[in-house]
């Protein structure tokens, strides 16, 4: 999960800052794309492999589309995903029960992409080049048309917040939260939120947020260098209503509240009535001394509840995995049920291994676990460890069961459902790409 945060942060900030439409926004009529066979490649330590232009995957259990109706793509898919082929990335919609289409419609991004569910649209982040476009499905939540796109070149813009159909703010890499129309992705705001940068910060960069009771609750980080934040963790609370700055929560128990690089929001969370958010002080990259952990906020106050910090790396030990105060991080998690979360936990040092170059994104270093924030406890699943770069896909079903889209040494690339009631967990699909976020179309 190691992300750079900077791009390009030449990027004028007061030109982000000044309201209108000054970026290039565009409606398109581009037509949907095919995943090529020369593009679909499995990544990672082991051999690459072609896959056929439809990108072959089957089910565990041998299903396949065998009526009219799914030959022709008609099914409902549930799920919008994106799928990881060498170091480009295609995101389109899915079905679990038909992961044999995995790779038809996609829409092809660079090695960095977001993508967001809202308004029977995907928001889709290109992040190689600075740029955020909607998307619309039909009936089927097959993906079709870009109908609007704001382009912000060089600058990482990954995270979406919506009030309504018509307004939504959108955060990355610059020192403000842009104010945006969803329906055309015109820009027609700003909030300026310079006055919070520290001194040897590039950017004070707003990132992962959360949105409850009338107020954007949006993590600060201060962006040091590439991969290196500031020691505080921060968090600016916006009143939605008026577009301005209620209070800045401040915390020195952990470093940096948040991420860039979670376009699902899922480093906050909203668990018995206070917002949960995770530091994951700079995925080692930091200076001694910066801490990772949750830290939490009761929903309507304007500070961090001083009574809770859970340290994960000084406190958290899992027989096997991990031990205390061997460093190590949580990629973001799902949303709540009661107080227990899922999400991947990398255990690089545990491993004996180290971020070296571009091929470390593929060692398989993350456990999945579940995370019981207010007990403070963690267990891992039994699901093998999957790469840091497959370790996004997670979604509680509404049966209460748990996907994983994994790509493991032991089960490849492929769908895992965990039964918290039964502690088991099946392979519910192999495909070939590796797959990525899992997205629910509702």
């Amino acid at each position: 999960m190691k992300k750079s945060f900077l791009m390009a942060l030449a990027v004028s900030f007061g030109m982000l800052v000044a309201c209108g439409d000054d970026s290039s926004s565009s409606a398109s009529g581009d037509d949907e794309k095919e995943l090529s066979s020369s593009s679909v490649e499995k990544s990672g330590n082991k051999d690459k492999k072609s896959s056929s232009s439809k990108g072959k995957s089957s089910d565990s259990k041998g299903k396949s589309s065998s009526s009219k109706k799914e030959e022709k793509g008609e099914y409902k898919r549930e799920f919008a995903t994106a799928i990881a082929s060498g170091e480009t990335m295609f995101i389109g919609t899915m079905s679990l029960g038909h992961t044999d289409d995995l790779g038809k419609d996609f829409i092809e991004v660079g090695t960095r992409a977001g993508v967001v569910y809202y308004d029977n649209s995907l928001f889709i982040a290109d992040l190689s080049v600075g740029s955020i476009a909607r998307y619309s499905l039909d009936k089927n939540n097959k993906i079709g048309k870009k109908t609007a796109e704001l382009s912000l070149p060089g600058v990482w813009v990954n995270h979406i917040f919506f009030v309504n159909e018509e307004k939504a703010y959108l955060a990355g890499a610059f020192d403000s939260l842009l104010i945006i129309n969803p329906k055309t992705m015109k820009r027609t705001g700003a909030i300026d939120l310079s006055e919070y940068k520290n001194d040897d910060a590039i950017a004070v960069s707003p990132g992962t947020g959360l949105i409850v009771d009338g107020r954007l609750y949006v993590g600060l980080l201060q962006s040091i260098s590439d991969y290196v934040t500031g020691y505080t963790a921060q968090v600016a609370i916006i009143d939605i209503e008026k577009d301005s700055v209620i209070a800045v929560a401040e915390d020195d128990r952990v470093a940096a509240v948040g991420s860039l690089d979670d376009s699902q929001n899922q480093a906050f969370i909203l668990a018995d009535g206070y917002i949960y958010c995770y530091c994951n002080a700079s995925w080692g990259y930091s200076p001694d001394g910066q801490t990772d952990g949750f830290l939490r906020i009761k929903v309507g106050e304007t500070k961090f509840d001083k009574d809770y910090a859970w340290l994960v790396t000084k406190e958290v030990a899992i027989d096997g995995i991990t031990k205390k105060d061997n460093f190590k991080y949580l990629s973001p998690a799902t949303y709540a049920v009661g107080t227990k979360v899922y999400a991947f936990l990398n255990v690089m040092v545990d491993l004996q291994q180290v971020w070296t170059d571009m091929d470390s994104y593929h060692n398989n270093t993350c456990k999945p676990v579940e995370i019981d924030l207010a007990k403070k406890k963690m267990k891992a699943l039994p699901i093998d460890y999957t790469s840091s770069w497959a370790s996004y896909g997670k979604y509680i079903d509404d049966d209460g069961t748990v996907i994983f889209a994994v790509s493991t040494e032991k089960d490849g690339n492929a769908y895992f459902r965990y039964d918290p009631n039964t502690k088991k967990a099946e392979k519910i699909a192999t495909v070939e790409p590796i797959p990525m976020w899992i997205v629910p179309l509702k």
